[in-house]
């Protein structure tokens, strides 16, 4: 499978919001480069690149509409040139390759490590997880995702019925499992993304009976002990019937995937949640909320 490829240059310090309007605007991947081409698909936590301009190469799939697309862009960040604005086929292997070359090893608490497929296992009794996004987003370096891993690394799921809504490479529905919850939804509606977490949970050990993998429109709304939806504000907010009844009274919702300047207009969509102090990282928030009972 090809796909198009849309390149642009602009300051370092537009990287996030950049990135946070192409995946809007229907991107499956973001990547961002130095002045030598050396990419960076998900930041190691804590880090964000400081060159002094940067390169980001969205992958779109191949129906997607460029004018539309360098419209929005227009409106962003002004004037896009011809010669500011690279577009171009690539295949698949361009991408789902590449990342192995970046990738590596994070803990989460003391209860968790994510690796890439080959790495050597640590010692110790701690769940390990191993890796391959594929074209899904998600091997545990970026802030959202690691919000994720952390808090659940934190937490006593045992036995818990979990949903993973957006989950891209399957990362936050299998550490759930491992962590020993008895059963997950995963729920994309990218087939990329399913492929990669059935692939992704079968390297990982799990029977196919404790993890489902549906499209949205497969979806019913029995609730479960625990909600985590890492994806963008926009989708939040759209989302909020959805993700609420998928919570049952007393149930946890994890919230991530929005800039801290965006929390308070996602939440207030939540009005039956006890929201805790949030967890912040690189300005990208994650929060747990308690669905009120009755």
């Amino acid at each position: 499978m090809a796909w198009l490829s849309i390149r642009l240059c602009l300051p370092a310090a537009r990287i996030e919001t950049l990135s946070d309007l192409l995946l809007q605007l229907g991107a499956a991947s973001v990547a961002v480069c130095d002045a030598g081409d050396a990419p960076v698909l998900e930041p190691a936590p804590g880090e964000m690149p400081l060159w002094p301009r940067a390169e980001l190469e969205a992958l779109f799939p191949l129906d997607v509409d460029v004018a539309a697309v360098r419209s929005q862009l227009r409106d962003e960040i002004g004037d896009v040139r011809d010669g500011g604005l690279d577009v171009r086929f690539v295949e698949d292997a361009d991408w789902s390759h590449t990342w192995r070359n970046y990738a590596i090893e994070h803990r989460f608490g003391d209860r968790l490590w994510v690796l890439p497929r080959d790495a050597r296992p640590p010692g110790g009794e701690t769940a390990v997880l191993r890796i391959d996004p594929g074209l899904a987003f998600g091997t545990g370096g970026h802030a959202t995702t690691a919000l994720c891993l952390e808090w659940l690394a934190r937490q006593r799921i045992e036995g818990w019925s979990v949903v993973d809504y957006g989950a891209g490479s399957g990362i936050l529905g299998i550490a759930a499992l491992l962590l020993g919850a008895s059963r997950v939804l995963a729920v994309d509606h990218d087939p990329q993304a399913c492929l990669a977490t059935r692939a992704n949970a079968t390297y990982n050990g799990i029977a196919t009976e404790r993890i489902t993998i549906i499209a949205p429109d497969a979806l019913e709304t029995t609730p479960h002990d625990l909600v985590l939806a890492n994806i963008l504000a926009g989708p939040l907010v759209s989302l909020a019937p959805v993700l609420k009844q998928l919570v049952k009274p007393g149930g946890v919702l994890v919230l991530s995937g929005m800039l801290a300047h965006q929390l308070a207009s996602v939440t207030a969509h939540y009005p039956d949640f006890r929201f805790e102090p949030p967890h912040v990282r690189d300005d990208w928030v994650m929060v747990q909320g308690i669905r009120a009972r009755g």
